[in-house]
Order: C-alpha cells, then structure tokens, then sequence
C-alpha cells in the first residue's frame, strides 16, 4: 500500500507526515499519529481509514471547530479523489499522493553569485553609504544661508538613517511573520534602491515642473510613488527575495502601503491644492518657462506695468 503525504501548511516551511497504516488518526492528544498542537484542533479530530490503494475514509471525531473537506463541513466522507484540501480547526492541510507534482525550484536572491547586487553583504554597505552621501549632497545644495556640519549630520541622521532604518525594521519584521525568516542583506539593498529611485525621479519631476511650468508633473509623480511604485515595489521583493505567490504579494503590498500612501497624499499640497483655494505652494505662471515654451503670449515687464495701473483693485491681468 503506497504512502499518502499531509501536507500541513504553516509560516515560511511547511510540515509533512507520511501515512502508510491502514488507520490514521490526527489530534491534539499524545496518542494520536499525527499530533497538531493547535488550541482549535479536538484532542482526537480526524481519522482517516485507507481501503487497498485505491479508495480511503475520512472521519470526523468532533463537534468542536469539525473538520471540513474541501471548504465542505463532513461527519464522513469515502473517496477516490485526491489532492483533498482540509481544515483542521484553523490548521489548513492538504492530503496527497506521493506522486504529486512540486512547483519549480525558485532561485536565490542574486542566483547565489557573492558579486551580484543582492548576493553580498558589501552592496548593502555600499548601497547605505551612498544613500548618506545623496541626503548629505541634497542638504547642502539647499542651504541656502550658512552651513554648519551639525546641522548636516543631524538632516543625514533624520532623513536618511531614520528613514532607511523605519523601512527595514517595518519589512523585516513583516518578513519575519510572513516567511518566518529574515533576509536583511536583500532588503537594505532593496530599501535603498528605492530611496536613491526616488531621489533621482524627484530631481527629474522638479525638472520637468520647470520646463513645462506646471505643478502636473509633480502631482502625477507624487500619486504614482504611493499608488504605484511603493507597492510595485513591495510586491517584486515578497515575489522575488520571499518567495510568496504573485497574488497574495500584490495584495500585501497595497496594504503595506496604505497606511503611508493615504496620509501623504491627503496632507501633499496638491491635494490641498485640489480641495481649497488656497495652497502653500506656489503657482506657476503661465507666462514663464524655462525653454521659452509658451502657453500664453508673454509681455515685457514695462507693458506689464502699465496693465497694472489700469487694473481696479480685486482685477487681474490677462
């Protein structure tokens, strides 16, 4: 009589029991075969009963938390067919054949290669450095008045360490539940990619802001980030570094990335912009533009002047 295999799901690695006897019993109690700790799971829950190698029984031994066949409460159920999904309390298992099909083999993060961007721990540190030296670059660019080297730390230290350092404990932990193990090598190499991604594209919305003189660019890089890129983002690292299934990583994703999309979007001065009258941020003029690309004829500054003292007060020039 060939062996079936149970398989029972649980975080990260699943655990497997071989049933070869001709009656099997699953609970909680010692003495049975299969032992499941789980609190929901019946002292003695399930037997399974095999008749030759073709047929086999499956009955169930409790009226607490009973068990379900193929999301199917049953008292007992004779069959053929296999794979058979069950539920055991809350503990979700699978009954198969030892011929049962695996997925393929999913590679290792940098397919096992020390030189490749995820494969050593030396691009993290890399990666982590960089990341200080653009926060640091981004500071001075911006001081406007005096610099002080105090003042330069303490912008690397909020910015850049606090904001890396957040990502990778919130995803590590994450992690953690999800997969039961950690891969922080891979995810500080990953969180910074990110970070130094949304350096360079804000420089480029700034950029294309400019030239165009409208704050559209800006708007339409501010929703994507947090709608799109964050979750993109999240979603390739649960598929590619944990392994999870494409499905249920898109939808973690828009859920890890709710609680930050949500409050910047609503508290960005273009939603502000959007929903009142006034904004802190400034417009652009339709008459200026970087390249001299016009939406409206522009005037000198002397017929500009002159337009002005004809205006009334509350009046504004075309």
């Amino acid at each position: 009589m060939e062996a079936l295999i149970l398989e029972i799901n649980t975080r990260g690695l699943h655990r497997y029991e071989q049933i070869d006897a001709e009656v099997t019993t699953i609970g909680r109690a010692l003495d049975n075969d299969i032992i499941l700790s789980d609190p929901t799971v019946a002292p003695h829950h399930l037997k399974i009963i095999r008749y030759g190698e073709d047929s086999l029984e499956l009955v169930n031994l409790t009226e607490v938390n009973p068990t379900r066949i193929d999301n199917r409460r049953v008292d007992s159920l004779v069959t053929e067919k296999l794979p058979l999904n069950l539920e055991i309390g809350r503990i979700q298992a699978q009954l198969l054949p030892r011929n049962h099909a695996v997925s393929a083999t999913r590679p290792l993060a940098g397919k096992g290669k020390s030189n490749h961007l995820f494969g050593h721990a030396y691009w993290a540190v890399i990666l982590v450095l960089v990341c200080l030296f653009v926060g640091g670059l981004e500071f001075f660019l911006n001081s406007y008045t005096s610099f002080k080297w105090s003042e330069l730390f303490k912008h690397m230290l909020r910015e850049s360490v606090l904001t890396i350092g957040v990502f990778v404990l919130a995803l590590s932990i994450l992690e953690r539940l999800l997969v039961n193990r950690w891969e922080i090598r891979q995810l500080v190499t990953s969180v910074c990619l990110v970070y130094l991604l949304y350096y360079f594209a804000s420089i480029f919305t700034y950029q294309l802001s400019y030239l165009f003189t409208a704050n559209w660019p800006a708007t339409l890089f501010r929703f994507g980030w947090y709608l799109l890129i964050i979750p993109g983002a999240v979603a390739l690292y649960l598929v590619h570094i944990s392994h999870l299934k494409r499905n249920r990583s898109i939808l973690l994703a828009m859920l890890i990335a709710s609680p930050i999309a949500v409050p910047s979007i609503l508290q960005s001065p273009e939603m502000r912009a959007m929903l009142d009258d006034f904004s802190s941020s400034a417009r652009y003029q339709n008459s200026l533009s970087s390249l001299n690309w016009h939406l409206k004829k522009t005037v000198t500054i002397e017929s500009f002047i002159e337009q002005a003292k004809d205006l009334e007060a509350g009046e504004f020039a075309d």
